[in-house]
């Protein structure tokens, strides 16, 4: 790790938690995606399932790429990141009140909305305005 030069202030702790509290929800999300798609249901309602499982995979996918570029001090993706787990709180929400949501992903929810609360914390949201300041 390299350390921090003078001119950029260090890392806030809350942009720390953040990340891994959306690293270990995205991994949660891609194996929970992964059981949904492959999970014994009814042939009627096979593409369906598959298809929520590749959506919560990749929704998963998705958040760790956000949340690698969001530490790096990128504050569109830090926006993107907080919209993208708010969006997948939702989806996953309706898909266990459907009954398809795998209990991984319901569990990964609670690292997606601890990482958005640490993330808009006043000393992560100083952070990052003073990376675009530069």
């Amino acid at each position: 790790m390299t350390e921090p030069t003078p001119s950029s202030p260090a890392r806030p702790q809350a942009v720390t938690v953040a990340f891994w509290c959306w690293v270990v929800a995205a991994v949660l999300l891609m194996v929970g995606g992964m059981l949904t798609a492959t999970a014994e249901v009814p042939s009627a309602y096979r593409s369906l399932v598959l298809g929520f499982g590749a959506i919560t995979a990749l929704a998963g996918a998705a958040m760790a790429f956000s949340a690698g570029r969001a530490r790096s001090g990128d504050n569109r993706f830090r926006r993107a990141a907080v919209a993208l787990s708010m969006a997948i709180v939702i989806v996953v929400g309706l898909l266990a009140l459907l009954g398809v949501a795998q209990l991984l992903s319901l569990v990964a929810l609670l690292p997606l909305i601890a990482g958005t609360v640490s993330i808009t914390r006043p000393a992560a949201q100083t952070w990052f305005d003073g990376k675009a300041d530069a």
